[in-house]
């Protein structure tokens, strides 16, 4: 009896296996990104971000040495709009308050203002905890830590009036200390291919400068602004993972 009943336990543990096994996987997956904080405000050239609603592509890994814990990595892009007339207007703003006499920009001005995009590349790897719930369906959750390449949008404003020509510029690169935290879900379509949805939060800093230089008719001077603010993003995606 006791040894019907030892095999039957061994049975059992084996029938529970695929139902526990863990897949190692690797995805594709596109979406929005949200920007948050001091990156999406605006009113401080010195440490807002004036960043809007982008875009995100992420290139994401797992592998699991035992059931439920492995290792996570991630290569991915992010990308958001400018918020141009709230930082021409700061720009304006600033010029006007620190240029060492009395500058006035009339509101007639020729503005002449060109900016890009706000571009980061994240390259991380950590921790990745995943619970197979069915056959199917996987909740992932994990914490990614590594560089951040941080491509601010390549600003350059013109300000003509009166004989009077004023140009400012920023584009400067940086490379810092970036993580990610977040979970989503992994379904199942086959033995292979899965549906997977995430969400992540991301946090980078930054350092910027604006300058400001004065031709035609001017001789006053306007003191460089160095800006440093965090970048934070929350990425919400939707892809496909192969498992292997």
């Amino acid at each position: 009896m006791r040894k019907t009943a030892y095999i039957f336990t061994i049975l059992l543990a084996l029938a529970s296996l695929p139902a526990f096994a863990q897949q190692n996987f690797a995805s594709i997956s596109f979406g929005a990104t949200l920007p948050q904080g001091d990156f999406a405000s605006t009113g401080d050239l010195a440490s807002n971000g004036y960043a809007k609603t982008g875009g995100a592509i992420k290139f994401d890994a797992g592998y699991f040495p035992v059931s439920y814990f492995g290792i996570g990595g991630s290569f991915s892009f992010g990308s958001s709009y400018a918020l141009r007339d709230s930082l021409v207007n700061d720009m304006i703003r600033y010029i006007e308050e620190n240029a060492s006499s009395i500058i006035d920009i009339p509101d007639d001005a020729e503005i002449l203002y060109g900016s890009g995009f706000w571009n980061y590349i994240n390259l991380f790897i950590g921790p990745h905890f995943s619970i197979r719930a069915s056959q199917r369906l996987y909740f992932d959750f994990r914490g990614l830590a590594g560089i951040s390449f941080i491509k601010p949008p390549d600003q350059e404003l013109r300000i003509n009036f009166d004989g009077t020509s004023i140009y400012s510029h920023t584009s400067y690169n940086s490379v810092s200390f970036g993580f990610m935290a977040g979970g989503g879900i992994r379904y199942k379509l086959n033995s292979n291919l899965a549906l997977k949805l995430a969400a992540d939060f991301f946090q980078s800093k930054f350092k910027n400068t604006y300058s400001f230089d004065l031709f035609q008719g001017v001789a006053e001077d306007v003191p460089p602004l160095d800006a440093e603010f965090l970048i934070r993003t929350v990425e919400i995606t939707a892809g496909l993972a192969y498992s292997f």
